[in-house]
């Protein structure tokens, strides 16, 4: 699983960081990805890929 945050639409909001604190940290003005999980699948990584509220999260599992 590999995890980007796109910070042309990142608005910084921390839902991502609320959602999975041991992958996403606010860093500035943007979420950052501050651990690569192992495997294809974690339900908290995804939970804060859909719940980004302007799509910024991408994830190729």
């Amino acid at each position: 699983m590999t995890i980007t945050i796109d910070t042309t639409r990142c608005i910084g909001c921390g839902m991502c960081a609320y959602a999975a604190p041991q992958v996403f940290r606010v860093v500035g003005k943007y979420s950052t990805v501050i651990f690569q999980p192992e495997g294809s699948r974690d339900p908290k990584v995804s939970n804060a890929e859909n719940g980004c509220p302007v799509n910024a999260i991408s994830v190729q599992r």
